[in-house]
């Protein structure tokens, strides 16, 4: 008897956990960081604030929390991508396309997840979050340059620009100040197009003779 009442102690705990965490989520992506207050979070999940702060210490915490939840599925959205069996020009392409789309259909989250000013604690964990993207990117160029495909000086510092290029290049689109509501065809196009770069700047490119043999 014992045991099934500690088993069903620790059930509530992760569903009120699960709760809290979900709630926080969904308020960010309301309005960003400044609606999920501990308040507005309790009562979206139900519970009361006291009881959030039997979870997480502060705010700050249950941010963390989200954002490291959010990344680590969008991680593995890129290995799982690196995994396929595709030409790993596609891979590339596929893994950088596919986070950007990922990101503008979720504008207002994937602002304040990736750059929305916070704390000095949350943007440690931010930082940490891009570092995981870039191992996944990582991973994916060295195929490319073991297969010949890719080209770049270091390894490290083409990954880290790569990522660059993926976070900062949703700034304008997904500035909730400009409200720019992107159809599904201009959220197509503008990832297709942050990929291409992404792609050509280390793609080896064959060059061709004029009776068409490869050089």
């Amino acid at each position: 008897m014992s045991y099934k009442r500690s088993s069903l102690m620790q059930e509530r705990i992760e569903q009120n956990r699960k709760a809290i965490l979900q709630s926080a989520k969904q308020l960010i992506a309301q309005g960003g960081f400044k609606e999920a207050q501990v308040q507005a979070i309790a009562e979206l999940a139900g519970v009361s604030s006291g009881l959030v702060y039997r979870y997480f210490d502060n705010k700050s915490q249950i941010l963390i929390e989200v954002l490291s939840q959010a990344i680590h599925f969008e991680v593995d959205i890129l290995h799982a991508i690196s995994l396929q069996e595709l030409p790993v020009e596609q891979k590339l392409h596929k893994a950088v396309a596919t986070f950007v789309k990922r990101a503008l259909n979720s504008p207002q989250l994937s602002y304040s997840l990736m750059l929305e000013p916070v704390d000095a604690e949350v943007e440690y964990e931010r930082f940490k979050s891009k570092k995981l993207i870039k191992d996944a990117i990582y991973r994916i160029l060295e195929e490319g340059h073991t297969k010949g495909v890719f080209e770049f000086e270091d390894l490290n510092t083409t990954a880290l620009c790569m990522v660059g290029a993926m976070t900062f290049s949703v700034i304008e689109p997904l500035d909730p100040v400009q409200k720019n509501n992107f159809n599904q065809s201009h959220k197509d196009y503008f990832s297709k197009q942050v990929a291409d770069f992404c792609l050509s700047s280390v793609r080896i490119e064959k060059k061709f003779l004029g009776d068409d043999r490869e050089v």
